[in-house]
């Protein structure tokens, strides 16, 4: 692990980097996803099938306010192909400050106000409300007004979506008995609960041990009426299949598998590690 810039107070640390060449054609596609502790990035060709080059960074600093303009640019400039003119450019907020509501009652003028209720001020960001049309959703978050200013001035191309857009987008739920989807970060994790074609749950929750998976997995099979030896987990994000954690989930829940990319990614990394960042270099919009 190598420190490669220190933006301001806090330390961005290389966890991965991957590197399978570049594009010959130049249609190059850059897929980048900021969160609150890390940030990562991928170069794919067009249809994100084709892995060129890949970096996975994280800090132990909570970059919730962060990731301003000094901040950005220490990450370009340790990063200098981030520069690079690309075909295409598509940003995730992995952020967790976000509402869902049906698109049936989703009016405009109310997003502010509803944003505010669930996830408390927002400060001097743009309230975006998404849609997301598979599952006849809005996805109301913030957008922080530097991130969004700065990288649309760098990388006029970029187009932006939060990451439970894009997971719902994502997610492959076929069985009735319903789907957990669940992307781990290094401290946090993503929990996505569908259940045929309606949606139930989508929340970020902070982990330390094993044991604290475990039981927002349960309280939300609880919750919503699922049966853990029936509803499919789907794993994906840093998380090894000889650790304890994942013998501590396969204990409870033994429908489970990895949620691997559908790019061809050249690695000795597991790569469900990085199937996120594959969901977006494959997103259409």
């Amino acid at each position: 692990m190598s420190i490669i810039a220190r933006p301001e107070n806090n330390q961005l640390k290389q966890l991965f980097h991957i590197d399978n060449g570049h594009s010959e054609s130049g249609q190059q596609v850059l897929s980048l996803r900021l969160g609150e502790k890390h940030v990562a990035f991928a170069i794919t060709n067009p249809t994100g099938t084709e892995l060129y080059q890949l970096i996975y960074c994280t800090t132990d600093d909570q970059l919730t306010t962060g990731w301003n303009e000094s901040e950005l640019t220490a990450l370009f400039t340790a990063y200098p192909l981030l520069a690079t003119s690309f075909y295409r450019v598509k940003v995730v907020y992995d952020f967790p400050q976000s509402t869902l509501v049906s698109s049936q009652y989703n009016k405009q003028e109310d997003a502010g106000l509803l944003l505010t209720a669930a996830s408390g001020p927002i400060g001097d960001s743009h309230v975006v409300s998404e849609s997301i049309a598979e599952w006849q959703l809005n996805n109301i978050y913030a957008a922080p007004k530097a991130i969004r200013e700065w990288i649309s001035q760098k990388l006029p191309a970029a187009t932006f979506m939060h990451q439970y857009s894009l997971g719902l987008k994502s997610i492959n739920s076929t069985g009735s008995a319903g789907t957990l989807a669940v992307d781990f970060r290094k401290n946090d994790f993503m929990i996505l609960a569908v259940k045929g074609n309606t949606f139930l749950l989508a929340q970020t929750f902070e982990y330390a041990v094993p044991e604290d998976v475990l039981f927002y997995l349960l309280k939300t099979c609880q919750q919503f009426g699922l049966s853990q030896q029936q509803a499919e987990l789907q794993l994906s994000g840093l998380i090894d299949q000889q650790s304890s954690l994942y013998n501590e989930l396969y204990q409870y829940f033994k429908n489970s598998r990895f949620r691997e990319p559908g790019w061809n990614i050249q690695s000795d990394y597991p790569s469900h590690f990085f199937t996120s960042l594959n969901d977006l270099a494959q997103c259409a919009s």
